[in-house]
């Protein structure tokens, strides 16, 4: 997979100079390094949010005074603020 991402300037110099520190300054240095980061803030992030089964159980009632008077879309943008709220 090909991501693509816009860093500032002081940013990715700092980044990869600490990449080039660890792997080498070799082909493949900042693919490693990017791996690693990106996985590393992943597994942060998993331990912050919790597992859910039925994400509709979390949210079910606290939508109700707002039936009939949005759309379906605003409604799934207040279930996510509703549910940012209480877990993040």
């Amino acid at each position: 997979m090909v991501l693509k991402i816009e860093l500032d300037k002081e940013i990715e110099h700092r980044f990869r100079e600490a990449a080039m520190k660890k792997y080498g300054y070799k082909k493949g240095s900042l693919q490693k390094a990017t791996h690693e980061a990106l996985s590393s803030w992943v597994m942060q992030q998993s331990t912050r949010v919790p597992k859910v089964k039925d994400p509709f159980k979390l949210v079910r009632g606290m939508l109700s005074d707002l039936k009939g008077k949005t759309t379906s879309v605003e409604l799934q943008h207040e279930a996510t603020k509703l549910w940012a709220k209480k877990y993040l």
